[in-house]
């Protein structure tokens, strides 16, 4: 958390603004913890580029999303099966990984409806607590930027 913080200040210095750094974290965060594994890297990279926000600082806040994304998956999926797909009825991270690993177009065909349930319950989810983040965080980067020292 210190090289997140650090980081930020650094920004402050550079004269990045408060409301694109808290875009940035939000973006990263609710992009970091969409529940398709293996796509947060490029969906922030996309989001970075095209809104011309700070791509280190996104990547950063994305990798500390990656547990809570972990940690999230298993019941989207299994949430999203009981919504779309009725026929995933149990599931590990461990047995998906093992899936992907034994036949991966079997287990994207198998997973497909399950996932995408789980990314619909997601984004409901994601864009209040998106929008949530972006608030709190756009008042601590104003808090920071007050405190730094001015430059002669």
């Amino acid at each position: 958390m210190h090289k997140l913080k650090s980081r930020i200040v650094e920004l402050l210095r550079q004269g990045s603004s408060p409301e694109d750094i808290s875009l940035t974290i939000a973006l990263g965060f609710t992009l970091g913890t969409i529940p398709v594994l293996g796509s947060t890297t490029l969906l922030c990279a996309f989001a970075a580029l095209s809104l011309r926000l700070n791509i280190a600082l996104i990547m950063l806040v994305n990798y500390f999303a990656y547990p809570i994304q972990l940690l999230i998956y298993i019941p989207l999926l299994l949430l999203g099966a009981n919504w779309l797909d009725s026929s995933v009825t149990s599931l590990t991270l461990e047995g998906v990984y093992h899936m992907l690993r034994s036949d991966m177009w079997g287990a994207i065909k198998r997973l497909f409806w399950a996932n995408l349930g789980g990314v619909l319950i997601w984004s409901c989810v994601a864009t209040p607590l998106g929008f949530l983040i972006y608030t709190s965080t756009q008042r601590i980067m104003r808090n920071f930027q007050k405190t730094l020292p001015t430059e002669p």
